[in-house]
């Protein structure tokens, strides 16, 4: 399990990588542009992203060291998780949990690259200092599926990063996106 954890991991990063490539291929004004009244920009995206993997990691680092009886992630995670998934393929809209909604209309890019660097980081450390049977409890809490194992909170990650990249295509071919071809 532990191998695979670490290659989920490594897909994840890449997909971290290049969206890092493509904001930084953006001007300042892009990154800002809102779509529409109500709707995020591209750094809200960001933020949403950043503090939803900030606040999972925080998590997971607490249930492990805190030394508590963790159960093992049996059958009804994986159910819960698989209706999660389901859930995120839907041609659906989904309002953020409130602990990962964003309040900051324009954030700063540079300090979250950093942030999410770090979070990720802490992610790396997480998984090569445990060993496969932490990793396959249920550490990972969460806001709508409930407990998860380490393998599932990692694909989670990319699932949850794949359902904006949709958004965030949908904010670069709006019509009025700043320097945009038509």
């Amino acid at each position: 399990m532990k191998e695979k954890i670490s290659s989920t991991f490594k897909i994840l990063e890449t997909q971290r990588k290049e969206l890092i490539s493509l904001y930084d291929s953006l001007s300042a004004e892009q990154r800002a542009f809102n779509p529409e009244s109500g709707a995020w920009n591209l750094l809200q995206v960001m933020r949403h992203i950043v503090t939803s993997e900030r606040l999972s990691l925080a998590y997971i680092q607490r249930k492990i060291s805190s030394g508590a009886n963790v159960p093992k992630a049996g059958i009804d995670s994986w159910f819960r998780y698989l209706i999660l998934n389901i859930a995120f393929y839907l041609p659906l809209k989904f309002k953020a949990p409130k602990i990962a909604q964003v309040d900051e209309d324009y954030p700063d890019y540079e300090s979250m690259k950093k942030e999410w660097n770090e979070v990720r980081n802490g992610f790396q450390e997480l998984i090569d200092k445990n060993d496969a049977e932490t990793l396959a409890k249920a550490i990972y809490r969460h806001p709508r599926a409930g407990m998860l194992n380490m393998l599932q909170a990692v694909e989670f990650l990319d699932t949850h990063i794949s359902h904006h990249i949709k958004q965030m295509e949908r904010i670069r071919s709006h019509s009025s996106f700043p320097g945009r071809n038509i």
